[in-house]
């Protein structure tokens, strides 16, 4: 069985930022940081776990885990009512690789992502592609995204067997992804609907690179 780790924002869907307005308002609602600002901060390839230190350091206040729970609970139900309201899509191919991805028998479909498991599935919700996706790996406890992705090859272990980590395949749109499919000696299908550029896809090392999913190149790759 392959197992596909599909990264969710940049490479499934695109939600026009509300993710990172959703993490301000909560900043500025929890704990009255009327200043609280994305500004300057860098977002794809992270883990919110690690963006929700960030943004609590940066307005001065303590990141203790009781600290960041009152952030992470916060952004879920702000991110809620912002995915409600901001246009966001599914992006190109996605509804008709999913679909054909799930009927092919060697294959068993995941999310590895830096969103916080709960704010991962409401995205899938919104979008309509939850039913693909059974099982959801997130930032939630790890603030490096290579971190996350051991946790995830520990988890695939103990569900299939030591062999199952040897055919892994992450699918995501930025270095980082690239990098923590390297990390669990997985290849990396990039895509270059996120912020990364296709030289810096090449340069992290991506096994393939395709513009977007329309692509066949993805489909036989992601199949073998």
């Amino acid at each position: 069985m392959r197992t596909l780790f599909f990264d969710i924002d940049g490479t499934l869907l695109v939600t026009q930022s509300a993710g990172s307005g959703a993490l301000v308002q909560a900043m500025r609602t929890e704990f009255e940081v009327t200043e609280a600002s994305a500004e300057g901060i860098r977002f794809g390839g992270r883990t919110d776990r690690d963006l929700v230190c960030e943004f609590l350091v940066a307005a001065g206040i303590d990141p203790t885990p009781e600290n960041q729970g009152r952030l992470r609970r916060r952004y879920a139900v702000t991110l809620r009512e912002a995915l409600r309201t901001v246009r966001g899509n599914v992006l190109p191919g996605v509804t008709e690789l999913l679909p054909a991805l799930s009927v092919t028998p060697h294959v068993s479909l995941a999310v590895m992502t830096g969103n916080f498991p709960e704010t991962a599935r409401m995205k899938l919700e919104t979008y309509r592609l939850i039913d693909y996706f059974p099982w959801v790996v997130g930032g939630d406890l790890d603030a490096v995204r290579c971190d996350m992705a051991r946790r995830a090859a520990d988890q695939l272990a103990r569900r299939r067997g030591e062999a199952a980590r040897d055919n892994v395949i992450v699918i995501g749109d930025t270095p980082n992804d690239v990098r923590c499919a390297q990390s669990i000696g997985a290849k990396c299908l990039a895509v270059c609907t996120g912020t990364a550029s296709r030289d810096e896809l090449e340069s992290a090392g991506a096994d393939r690179i395709v513009n977007d999913l329309t692509d066949q190149a993805a489909m036989e790759f992601l199949v073998g």
